[in-house]
């Protein structure tokens, strides 16, 4: 309880009055002589009892009435918050917490509820006295406080909330109120309060309690919630829109994974929509039964290489920002794969290559397949362009023209990519002097090569691969269920290795020897496989395990300079690295068509830095040097936001509702003002004072009844 004027209350000392006449007009009866007569007596005595009841009760009366006037001019206020306990003459503190995630974009009876919020915000504020001051916040990712100090410009923090945007981002709740407390706890002097205008969804607020002890809060600062948008209207959503091809190659069907939601309580048809590059290519009905999620898989191609923007959108509905996704995808033409076998000894056809061919490309196909295979003898390779190649393979090589061991150098550094199998052929010492020591910085191994170890020969040994890299994208796959495990294949001699200091070991032999060895290379990679690529020293190329792992190897090669963005969330910072040079300007496409300069950038030997906050709005973005795009990202909402349950109020602790039905009951800023200050008690003691003193008056003029009752 508070006073609005408190020095009133020394008029308590009044009822001190009351009581002092009370004491002084107490009369002592005088002692007289009369006849032994019994109703006399009786008579008195009955008087007396009845003029002391009555004294009693005017005194209590009289005391009460004093009680009341002093508590009508000192104005009492109680109520159930922390800040109806605190003076009423001290200022306030507070902070309007506005949400404006993904959620808020719903309407309720017709009116946006990110609106109404506006609205409730803007009410709140007005209540703001001139001592008082405030701060503004807003609740999505990454959310915070639009000021970080506290201030007394109320015009400015209306405009903040004027100009506060609905966004398609997810709902951070601490990271506003958290910043908040921190501004008020040391405000001992102010009535402290944070006021959170929100939907209330359980999908935001559930992970939030249970993360928070609320309990622990300051208790002098109060926490009002205040809901809007009623109950959660019906929604559809588009979830997740995703390939899981590992690349995506010009003019072969894709399997496109789609996952719509039903937030519903009937079965709902989805006319599913999806477009390429803005052309509408597939259309379709997907039933989804009620309150459950639904994957489908549709086929589609691409007609073109590079970036591509692919959209799916359903019909719409209260909340329509979860009703599109966007998804970038790169589009690749086959990867033309140079492989370097050994020259032809003795006449006799060299097939080095056989088992690399056939699991790249069993039909030698130059369409409709991932790679396109070309086999060259070491002789003939002195004029070839490594750079017009995805990746080079060398084969169980004895010797190469030092002319091509330069392009190959300066190819790996520029981007491509090296694959080296090792073999009988192989001289430890050249290639250890030519493809590492002559080449300096630009070499080629990512290890040093020694002996031989075991015998393909007699086969009396077979080693096992063990300590797969199964977070490597050449072995990721296998680390999956029923995808096979390598492991299991026999390798009878390899050659002793030892990597380099920046090279990854993606696996050793059973004894602990390196097995498969990767560095980068400048912008490109060199793998070492110490062993054959056909059946004379394992009997890997024959195993099912075989064929998977070339592929991924190669892939992960060929689409490791690619900038691929994914998973990315409206507000959420990008950071990338491109090829490029200091004279490259840097542009960043939004999805509304506006072009943004890319700043910040940081030059170090031709790779540029670079980052952008501004991914607010969902949809496709593409990033360019100079004229030529270089890669693309698409934001999407959080699947979580489509979710509008509404949590029960009685499951957050410490906060105190605010609740407002349209049209009914005390306003916004009455409900604030009594959440404030609390109830006016004033209003109620001079009722009661009129009211006693009625009482009090009728009491005294009251005469007493001098008859004796019950005589004898």
């Amino acid at each position: 309880m508070n006073f609005a004027s408190p020095w009133f209350l020394l008029g308590l000392l009044g009822i001190a009055i009351p009581i002092w006449l009370h004491l002084f007009f107490q009369k002592t009866p005088v002692m007289k002589d009369f006849p032994s007569l019994r109703l006399i007596m009786k008579s008195v005595e009955y008087l007396s009892h009845q003029r002391k009841i009555r004294n009693l009760i005017l005194m209590a009366l009289r005391i009460a009435l004093i009680f009341l006037a002093v508590m009508a001019l000192a104005r009492p206020f109680i109520g159930q918050s922390a800040g109806a306990g605190v003076s009423s003459s001290a200022p306030t503190a507070f902070v309007i917490l506005l949400d404006n995630s993904m959620s808020m974009g719903s309407t309720y009876q017709g009116v946006s509820v990110f609106n109404t919020a506006r609205a409730r915000a803007l009410d709140i504020l007005d209540q703001m006295n001139p001592s008082d001051k405030a701060t503004i916040g807003l609740i999505n990712e990454p959310g915070g406080l639009v000021f970080p100090q506290l201030t007394w410009d109320k015009e400015a923090l209306r405009q903040s909330i004027n100009n506060a945007k609905l966004t398609a981002a997810g709902t951070d709740i601490a990271s506003a109120i958290l910043p908040a407390l921190e501004l008020l706890v040391p405000l001992t002097g102010y009535k402290r309060t944070i006021y959170v205008v929100t939907d209330m969804t359980e999908s935001a607020w559930k992970p939030f309690v249970e993360k928070y002890d609320l309990e622990r809060i300051d208790k002098g600062i109060d926490l009002v919630m205040v809901p809007v948008g009623g109950t959660a209207p019906e929604n559809m959503a588009i979830t997740n829109l995703e390939t899981d091809a590992s690349v995506v190659m010009l003019g072969r069907k894709v399997p496109l994974k789609l996952t719509i939601a039903n937030y519903t309580n009937k079965k709902q048809i989805a006319k599913v929509s999806i477009s390429i590059n803005g052309e509408r290519r597939i259309g379709t009905d997907i039933e989804v039964e009620a309150g459950s999620e639904k994957i489908s898989v549709l086929d589609c191609s691409f007609s073109k290489t590079g970036m591509n923007h692919l959209e799916a959108s359903i019909q719409g509905d209260a909340l329509p920002l979860d009703d599109t996704r966007h998804l970038a995808i790169r589009v690749f033409e086959p990867c033309k794969v140079l492989l370097i076998k050994p020259d032809n000894v003795n006449n006799t056809e060299n097939n080095d290559d056989i088992f690399i061919k056939f699991a790249l490309n069993p039909l030698n196909k130059s369409k409709e397949n991932i790679f396109v295979v070309e086999s060259r003898l070491t002789s003939e390779i002195t004029n070839v362009e490594p750079s017009n190649y995805s990746a080079v393979i060398l084969l169980n090589q004895r010797h190469i023209p030092e002319v091509f061991i330069k392009k190959l150098s300066e190819y790996v550094l520029a981007g491509g990519n090296l694959v080296t199998f090792l073999g009988d052929r192989v001289e430890p010492d050249w290639y250890n002097k030519y493809l590492s020591d002559n080449l300096g910085g630009g070499y080629l191994l990512p290890a040093r090569i020694f002996k031989r170890v075991g015998n393909s020969v007699s086969k009396a040994v077979g080693y096992q691969l063990t300590d797969i890299d199964l977070g490597h994208p050449a072995f990721s796959i296998f680390g999956k269920d029923g995808n096979g495990d390598p492991s299991r294949a026999k390798i009878y001699e390899f050659f002793q290795v030892r990597p380099n200091p920046t090279a990854m070991m993606l696996c050793r032999m059973s004894h602990g020897l390196p097995g498969i060895i990767e560095e980068k290379r400048g912008r490109g990679r060199s793998l070492l496989v110490t062993f054959t690529p056909d059946n004379r020293w394992s009997d890997w190329p024959i195993k099912p395990t075989w064929l998977p792992f070339l592929h991924q190897s190669l892939i992960a090669m060929v689409t490791a300079n690619d900038l691929t963005i994914n998973g990315a969330r409206p507000g959420m910072i990008i950071s990338a690295t491109l090829n490029a040079t200091a004279d490259n300007k840097v542009t960043l496409k939004r999805p509304d068509g506006s072009i943004e300069n890319v700043d910040g950038l940081t030059l170090t030997k031709g790779i540029l830095h670079f980052t952008t906050k501004n991914t607010n709005m969902p949809g496709y973005y593409e990033l360019a040097v100079g004229n030529k795009l270089v890669s693309a990202f698409a934001i999407n909402p959080p699947a979580e936001e489509s979710r509008l349950t509404r949590i029960n109020l009685r499951k957050i602790p410490r906060f105190i509702p605010l609740e407002q039905e349209v049209g009914k009951g005390k306003s916004v800023k009455e409900k604030v003002t009594i959440l404030r200050d609390g109830y006016d008690m004033s209003g109620i003691a001079i009722w009661l004072l009129l009211l006693l003193a009625l009482i009090e008056g009728f009491f005294a003029n009251k005469p007493i009844d001098e008859r004796v009752k019950n005589p004898i």
